[in-house]
This record gives C-alpha cells, structure tokens and sequence, in this order.
C-alpha cells in the first residue's frame, strides 16, 4: 500500500492523473501505521568464521581477544586496510603533518580530523595532539596517540589513527630502538613507562606492546543494537543498567580509560551481542529466540577497586595471570569446526550512528533516525503532534534508479553508497567505507566532499530521473512558483517576473534554510544563524547552521598557541575560607596574581574565567611570564575569540505548511506587497543576532588584548561580542568556509585521484570547449584516467588539474598517493621573476605527492601525469610561452615546449589554462618571453627536483581572485 501511494507520488503519474495530487500530499505528510522494515535492514547470519587473535590462533585455544583484522581481514575475506582507511576511521591521521596548523595560522594543530585538528569537546581549552617530532617535553602538548584514544574512545570505532601511526606503521610493531625520544606517536604526557597513570609533568615512552592497538571494531556499525542482552548474573540485578550502557561502559571505561587496555576493546561487544533472538530474519536458519553470547569477562561487582561509574552495578574487572583482563570464552557458541555464525546488520543502524552523532542533539538539534523522528498524529483529530525530533522524511519510501525502494529508516538511506543495491548482486567484501557526504563542517577528507554527493533535497526533489514532487508539478520552480502565486504573497509583482523571482529564491536559498524550522537541543530552542555555503555546483547557498564558538590564547608575536597543560600551569586550587578557589599563579615565582572560580568535573578542576579587567590582566601577565619561560621573545599573550566550526542543519526536515514564511524575511511595502529587499528585523537581516560572549571590560578589544577572529563579530559599550546574520551574509560570500581551517580559501590543498572517464573533462570544468576536448581524448583514447581536481582552496588551486593514464605502473601506485598543491611562497614568486624567464602569466604552485607511509614523492619516470595550469595570458604563441620549473641545481629552467600539448587563453567569459606533461613534481608557472626580458639557459626537465620550487609548500596570496564564477546580490532575493 505504502510503496504503492510513493509510487503514483512520482512527477510522471502525477501529470497524467492530476485528482492524485491530493492523495499524495495526504499520503506523503503521514507515516503509515504498520509497515515492515526494510530487508535490507533486517540483521542477517554472516557465514560461519572462526574467531582468530592477533598470532592467528583461535581464541578457544589462546583466550586471549578476537583480532577483527585476522578474523575479517587477514585470514578472512575483507580488504581490511582498504576499509579501514576510510575517513570515519582515519578522522586526518592520513592527511597530517607538523606544519599542517602552521600554514593554516593555528600552529597547534597537526590534521583538519579530530586526530591532530581542533577537537570536538574541551570547550574552550581542549588537549592538543603532540607533533610527530618534539625537540622536548617541553614541547610535547596535551597528549600523544595514546592518550588520545583513551580520550576519544566514546566516540571512534578504532582502526586509522587507532592502530597506526602518522606514517603508517601499526603502532605495537614498531622496534622501539627506532623510535624518535618524544615522537607523539609513541610517548605520552600523564601516564608512566608502564601505562600507568603519572602528573601531567610526566612524558613517558608508551609501551604500545603492552596495551596493544585499538583494531576496527566492526561491530560498531554492523551489530543490532536492540538485541544486546546480559548474560553475566552479576549484571543483571535489580536497578541495573541496559545491555547497551554496559557494553559502553566495558569498552569505554573498564578496558580502554582505566585499564589502558586497547587489545581487549573489540571483544567487550561480544559480552552483549545475542547470536540467537527474535530480530532474525524469519528465513534465516539457526535463529531462535534463546539467548547466547560468545564471552563474558571476568569481574567482581563486590571489589572495593571497582572504577567509579554512573553505570549500575559497579564493578572491577578481574585480571590473569598476564595482567591482563580474564576472558571466558563460550564454547557452545562455536560449531564443531571452530566457527560462529553472527548476526549482523548489513548497513549500521540508527543506534548504530547516533553511538558516536549523538553530539548533534546539541550542535544541529539532530536526534538521528530513529523512532523519534516519526511524526505521530493525534488519535481524535488526526491532527500531526508537534516534536522538534520530527522529520518528514521518516517513513517515506525512495525508488532508486536501479527501481529498488527503500523505506527511509536510518541514515543509509542518503548517505550509504550501496544502500539501494539489488537482493541478487554479490555481497561486495571491500566495499567502500567513505560514507557519502557534501561540503560539512568538518575538513576531514575534502577531496570527497560532493564525490559523490549524499543524496540531496534539490535530487531527490528535483533533478533525478523521477523526482519526488507532490504537487505534480515538471519542477521544484513550478512547484514554488505555483504555491507562492496561490497563497498571494507575490501579489504586487509582473506575471513576467515570478518565474525569475522564484528561481532566483531557489539558486539562492538551500532547500534546509526554508524546510528546517522549530530547531531545539534538548528542549532548549536553537535559533539558527544563516550563511553562505558551496553547494554540489559550486554556487554559494544560504543555508542554516549553529557556530562553535570558542576562544584560545596565542603570544600575538610568534603566532605559537597556548595548549591546555600550558594554560593549566598558571592556575592552582587553594583551600580557602569559604572553600576552593582558583589562584592564577606567576609560573615562575608561585605567586599569587588573582582568584577565580574552580570546580571539579569529570575528575579533574575546571578553572573560571576571570571577572575583572585587573584579573584579566593578571592572566595574561602569567601567560606572558610562561612563553617567556619557553624562551619566547618580546611575548605578548592575547586571547583569540573564534569559531570552529559551523554546525550544518540538513535533518529534521519540515513540511511546507511548516516552512519558513515570506514575513520571516521580508517586509510589506505601503500598497501590501513583498518587498523585494530583506528586513533587516528578519531572519537574514541584522535583528538575527547571537551573543557570542561579554567580556569584564570593553577596553581588552580597544587596547588589543582581546582579538575578533571572525570579521562580522561586533563588541558593544558593555562589551557584549555578537553576531548578526547580515553580516555572516555579506562576509561568507568573500570567504565561505565552513571551520576555522578557512578551506574555501586555503593556499594548500590536498586529495585523492579519482577514476572518471575522459568523457567527463567538460563536465568537470577541465576544458573549455569541444575541441580541447578532442585533444585529451586522442591523449587518452576513449576510456577512464586517473583525475585529481581540488574542490577547495584558493581559485588557482581549483584551477589546477591532474590528470594520468590508467595502466599497470599508474594502477598501482597512484591510488594510494596523496597529492597537495599549494601556492608558492611570494619570496620564491620574487626569485623567478627575477630570473629572466619572460612575465609571470599564471601563479607559481607547488606540485607534491606523498605515499602511503606519507613520504614525498617527486619523480614519476614510468607513470607520467598531465598537469593543467591557470593560464592569465592572451597568447597562444608557444615561442613565446614557456613552463619554468626548477633544476637539480635550483635554477629556473623552462621545460621542452614539445611537452606542451594544450594551451587556451583567458577570455573574458573563460579562464585560461595550459596542459603539459611532466615525470617530476617541483613548482610550476607559466611565463611570457613577449612581456618579460628573458636569457633561457637550455631546458632541463631530465635533471629537475621539486626541492627548488617547492620550498617546502609554502604558501602566499598571489593577487585577489574570485573564488566562484557565480555572486548573488544579497539585498535583493526578487
């Protein structure tokens, strides 16, 4: 009945059979009472398997921990590296480096992931990753990878930068005479040379072999987590917690923060998950409803050692001979052959991405979807109940274009690659892990932003094969542009002019903007802020979002940023009078300078902020007193006020009686109609406005002691910092970057090949015209290559282009290879307009590879790649054109023009670019002999390096230069 009411739903029944519009439109905004979950999500028996540890050995013999990369990997059928170098897992361990914050203004941070980058929780003072080389402990910041799974184990499945290090290397096989003394893979702060907690003073060896690596628990996302169960007598008593919290509490606590116990973190689901329950599909044999699980830990809930926890009952894990935690293995659980058959989820779960999302309940107002997100109606009146956690989509059925539909359940149904896959194709044993995404908030793995693309409002509702459109309209304008024409709010206005306006509505605004509306976390409203966004076309879009504000402190000089050891060496708790104070401190001398508040939260005292400018004052003379202790000069310590990310709303969509009116943005003129121009009292003007901080005192901005980051925050009289949407608006079409890392913008970029065939060069904006097209056609012949085009960074970085043949030597080394490019730095831009190679007509940038163990590769001998280049020239003429790169001696030298294949001009419609072929990566530009005196040595592309142009990727703004070929006008949406 349900795929049946979707089905007629499709735009083309609709044109045919019109009276259907209001069956639809009834039928699309309730969600049927009854309806069986999708096949695809219903837990299946993965074929038997023996559980193997880490030597190979079945745990039945051994006792010791299941290895998911033996057991599924190794010795198993799954392409486990592959998998597990998916963002989710990698989270910027794969794009990490000591100068990745540097050559961002952030010299903290060593990844754009949670791995190194801005972490998500710690407020305004979270631990930094140490860098890969430490000259001291000095230098060694918050924690090192150790600490930081310990840290982040709430939320990461393991696998990535659980299991290696930043050059690939699995952490427990490294021989430790070959580690680095504070290499922050392998030392930490806080704890000793035998795991153990120690002060924060303390930076010690990790011993890696001892606490093992936190494999990929594919458990995480492919177990059901509604049939967990307890097993173990001593948990199920009375007040006792769910199966699910203690799983958690096994895993997240008990082994891995008290125990450092990392081997053993993957088997802890393993307690809970039930081989045998009702959830099995009804055709899969071996399913019953009894209750068996493969393990149990041994542990003591009467022991006085039992770590504290808010999960009842408490307990201590019981340990072996080894030290390590005892697991009893069921051997009932296994066939005669040593095999088990598990149930598992195809495609994760709600539960099973909101273990690790549920963050957003806060930061979007997303509450995942589950059965929260079902709209529930009224018993009498029929009338829909309103719930913040509400989304229309919950319930609907999606028809692929391979014709298979599917429920919308869960997340898989926009975000899974192979979610709508047909029942008789072949499980896939290395399918793809890098769930689809758009252009998020976040800067892990940018290169796959759009690529392709989650499903979207505007495809699903507009651009597919058949669009879901209730109203039967051909398109999304024809539906807008009749609903707004009959509800009279463009009463006032030409007929000629209400397609434009309506389109012009729909290039400008995101569909999210519109349709997501009564935004809470927890309860609590959230009032979103709107700005500018990149969208799948590379327009910008105004779109809602909720920022991160935070604040760090920096010595204004150098640019080096305080970390939260650092930070935390000028406070200490004093036991006063009236109880525990916090006393800022002389780092040097222990006095005494000011007090604030102090509490203890999680285990550990959280220092208050100072209330006056005097104390203010006083916290920054100890900051100055420790860079100084550091041995930096001239420190002037300020504090930074920032956002670190811009928290997207894309969920807990609205119907359209629920969507945002025209009076929320624009204001009525005399005669009664719209006003073409947005009210500054609406939702887009500068009404909309939210408080980012006070500060004890307005003159710590005046006299520069306190510094706006973002250039729409405001300070008042009183001190109040705000922000209001007009000026986000006006501000994120310069610049609309989605986190502090400022990548719409970025001077170095970074990304993966991607196979496309040659076909999609016009497409994809590599050329220009057909006939260039042709010509990379007979380079390539008719089939696939090997594409790497940045779709971030500044426009000249965008505008450059790889490109290689798809064979036996390219196949195997370009798929894993990271490529960047950068812009150079303006002293070498200086050195090569010096040198006597014509006028520089494109930027100078930096060419660079990295492999897997994320070494610099710059020679391809057998694998050449053509490279398009941003052309600003008007010539064609290539005895007057040249591509200068570097020697092995560091001059500049033109390369043999018969290299050259493409050239196309700039023209006043079109940027200008130009191809050439290279087997080495240096810095490249192209000049003009005509424009420039010149005296070229003779070329030398056999004997070039890109240690010479490089010069180590630095950076610079080469010129201002738009950053879309396409700007709207924000005061005018008519």
């Amino acid at each position: 009945m349900w795929v049946a009411i979707v089905s007629i739903c499709r735009t083309s029944q609709l044109r045919q059979f019109p009276f259907l519009a209001v069956v639809c439109l009834l039928g699309l905004f309730h969600v049927p009472l009854q309806a069986a979950p999708n096949t695809m999500d219903r837990p299946v028996l993965h074929p038997a398997i023996p559980l193997l540890d880490e030597s190979g050995d079945h745990v039945l013999d051994s006792g010791k921990p299941y290895s998911p990369r033996m057991s599924c990997g190794n010795a198993g059928c799954h392409d486990y590296e592959s998998i597990t170098h998916a963002y989710h897992f990698e989270m910027g361990r794969d794009e990490a480096s000591d100068d990745f914050g540097a050559l961002r203004g952030l010299p903290q941070l060593v990844s754009p992931g949670y791995f190194g980058g801005y972490a998500c929780m710690g407020g305004s003072n979270p631990e930094v990753l140490a860098k890969k080389v430490n000259a001291s402990a000095d230098d060694f910041a918050d924690k090192g990878s150790a600490g930081l799974v310990a840290r982040c184990i709430s939320c990461h499945s393991g696998g990535g930068w659980m299991e290696k290090d930043r050059n690939g290397n699995r952490y427990d096989e490294m021989d430790v005479s070959h580690i680095a003394t504070f290499d922050g893979d392998y030392y930490n702060r806080g704890t000793d040379a035998n795991n153990q907690p120690a002060d924060s003073d303390t930076v010690a060896l990790w011993d890696w072999k001892k606490s093992g690596v936190l494999e990929a628990d594919c458990f995480i996302c492919h177990a059901d987590f509604t049939q967990l169960t307890k097993t173990d007598p001593q948990l199920n008593v009375e007040g006792s917690a769910s199966a699910y919290d203690h799983f958690r509490e096994l895993r997240r606590t008990q082994l891995v923060r008290e125990g450092f116990f990392y081997r053993e973190a993957a088997s802890a689901i393993l307690e809970f998950l039930n081989l045998h329950h009702a959830g099995c599909a009804d055709d899969v044999a071996g399913c019953a409803t009894s209750t068996m699980t493969l393990l149990n830990f041994a542990r003591d809930s009467t022991a006085d050692t039992a770590p504290h926890s808010r999960t009842k009952p408490q307990y201590a894990l019981l340990l072996d001979t080894s030290e390590k935690p005892q697991i009893n293995w069921n051997p009932q659980a296994f066939d005669s052959s040593g095999k088990v058959q598990i149930p598992m989820l195809r495609f994760p779960g709600n539960d099973n991405c909101m273990m690790c999302h549920r963050t957003s309940n806060s930061r979007r107002g997303f509450y995942g979807f589950g059965e929260g997100a079902a709209a529930v109606s009224d018993e009498v009146t029929g009338i829909i109940e309103e719930d913040y956690q509400d989304d229309v989509h919950k319930g609907k059925t999606w028809i692929a274009e391979n014709g298979e539909s599917r429920r919308i359940e869960n997340c898989n149904a926009c975000h899974s690659r192979n979610y709508f896959k047909r029942p008789f194709d072949n499980v896939d044993l290395s399918a793809n892990h890098n769930i689809l995404k758009g252009n998020s908030d976040m800067d892990v793995r940018n290169d796959l932003d759009y690529a392709p693309n989650a499903r979207s409002c505007e495809y699903c509702h507009n651009d597919a094969p058949e669009p879901v459109i209730p109203s039967g309209q051909d398109s999304m304008l024809k539906a807008h542009l009749e609903r707004w024409k009959h509800s009279g709010v463009m009463a006032g206005y030409p007929r000629s002019a209400l397609e434009r306006i309506t389109q012009t509505h729909l290039d400008v605004v995101a569909c999210q903007s519109c349709h997501i509306t009564g935004k809470k976390s927890r309860g609590r409203p959230i009032n979103p802020l709107y700005r500018y966004r990149q969208a799948e076309n590379g327009d910008l879009k105004i779109i809602p979002y909720n920022p991160r504000t935070r604040y760090y402190w920096k010595d204004r000089n150098s640019g080096r940023v305080l970390n939260k050891t650092e930070r935390n060496q000028v406070f200490k708790v004093v036991e006063g009078m009236d109880g525990n104070y916090g006393a800022i401190v002389d780092p040097a001398s222990g006095i005494e300078l000011a007090r604030v508040s102090v509490r203890l939260s999680h285990g550990s005292w959280r220092f208050g902020e100072p209330q006056s400018y005097n104390d203010f004052l006083a916290l920054k003379r100890a900051y100055d007193k420790l860079l100084q202790l550091k041995g930096v000069e001239n420190a002037d310590a300020v504090l930074v006020w920032t956002e670190s990310n811009e928290y997207i709303m894309s969920h807990n969509t609205r119907p359209a009686v629920s969507s945002l009116q025209c009076s929320e943005c624009h204001s009525k003129k005399q005669d009664g109609s719209f006003s073409a121009l947005l009210s500054p009292d609406g939702l887009f003007g500068e009404a909309n406005r939210k408080s980012v901080t006070t500060l004890v005192d307005p003159r710590l901005i005046d006299e520069g002691l306190v510094i706006l980051d973002m250039p729409y925050m405001k300070v008042d009289e009183v001190g109040e910092v705000t922000v209001n949407v007009a000026d986000i608006l006006y501000q994120t079409l310069i610049d609309p970057s989605m986190t502090v890392l400022r990548s719409a913008r970025a001077r170095q970029v970074s990304g993966l090949m991607q196979r496309k065939p040659v076909a999609s060069i016009i497409d994809d904006g590599i050329v220009a015209n057909a006939a260039d097209a042709q010509k990379l056609q007979d380079l390539f012949g008719n089939r696939e290559i090997f594409v790497y085009q940045p779709n971030y960074g500044d426009a000249s970085l965008r505008s450059t282009v790889l490109l290689a043949e798809i064979n036996g030597q390219s196949n195997l080394l370009y798929p894993s290879y990271r490529f960047e490019f950068a812009l150079a730095a303006d002293s070498r831009t200086r050195e090569l307009e010096a040198a006597g190679q014509g006028a520089l007509v494109s930027p100078l940038i930096s060419l660079l590879a990295r492999d897997h163990s994320s070494q610099a590769v710059t020679r391809f001998d057998s694998a050449r790649l053509l490279v398009r280049l941003p052309y600003r020239g008007s010539s064609n003429d290539l005895q007057q054109l040249r591509v200068v790169t570097t020697s092995r001696t560091g001059q500049w030298v033109p390369i043999d023009s018969a290299n050259i294949v493409v050239v196309q001009p700039q023209t006043s419609i079109n940027e200008g670019y130009l191809f050439f072929w290279t087997t080495h990566f240096s810095g490249f530009a192209v000049t003009d002999v005509a424009l420039g005196a010149s005296t070229p040595p003779t070329p030398d592309v056999s004997d070039t390096q890109a240690s010479g142009g490089g010069a180590g990727l630095g950076l610079v703004l080469l010129g201002t230069l738009a950053l879309f070929q396409r700007r709207r006008k924000l005061d005018h949406l008519g």
